[in-house]
């Protein structure tokens, strides 16, 4: 059976060297700014990822990067089609909170609520697993996580939203890769949303500095 799964795996990856393959990742639910509702200042998000799979990119290139697989010299590495991963996790917020009737700004002169954000994954990766291999139904896996912070005068309040996504394929390609991060990004947005309502809510109660996973 090894002898089966050894050739998959290079048919997965081509042997033809790293190829970079340039993805979409649409944020979803777009929605005009809000003219009415509470007023969010968005901060820049800042990219935290890890280096074990950035350092194989070269750096001028680590920012638009979102994932792919290299094994022995060979696979794909996946590059958005504009911008960085973390202006993209900002788009993805924004639109989240436009569709939860806040109005996002870049600044406030007054007291409004604050949020920053540390971008821990944005990736689909395409793990090898033996059986899935042996009957041809390889897995993309993609993920993101971010850490949030709330600020609103003296008080904080932190928590982290993640999404998972998963697309079985039998050919790599643009298509099945994207599929994967659209349903990691749609789940992150849910889980971002539940986590502002309460976060939020424990702000205006009074409650400050938990974070919440």
């Amino acid at each position: 059976m090894k002898s089966i799964i050894a050739p998959i795996l290079l048919l997965l990856l081509t042997a033809c060297g790293i190829r970079t393959e340039i993805v979409r990742v649409n944020v979803p639910d777009i929605r005009a700014n809000p003219e009415q509702g509470s007023i969010v200042v968005v901060a820049p998000v800042r990219d935290n990822r890890p280096e074990e799979f950035l350092s194989r990119i070269p750096a001028p290139e680590r920012p638009g990067n979102v994932g792919g697989e290299i094994r022995q010299g060979n696979g794909f590495k996946l590059a958005l089609e504009s911008g960085s991963a973390a202006d993209k996790t900002r788009e993805i917020m924004i639109q989240a909170l436009r569709n939860m009737g806040y109005r996002t700004a870049d600044r406030c002169d007054t007291t409004c609520l604050q949020l920053d954000a540390s971008m821990n994954e944005f990736a689909v990766r395409m793990p090898f697993n033996f059986w899935r291999a042996a009957g041809w139904a390889q897995q993309m896996v993609a993920d993101v996580a971010v850490e949030v912070t709330l600020r609103k005068g003296d008080q904080s309040r932190t928590f982290t939203a993640k999404g998972h996504g998963t697309n079985v394929f039998q050919v790599v390609s643009k298509e099945n890769w994207e599929i994967a991060l659209e349903r990691a990004v749609r789940d992150f947005t849910n889980t971002f949303k539940q986590g502002m309502s309460a976060q939020e809510s424990a702000l205006a109660s009074g409650d400050s500095e938990q974070a919440v996973d």
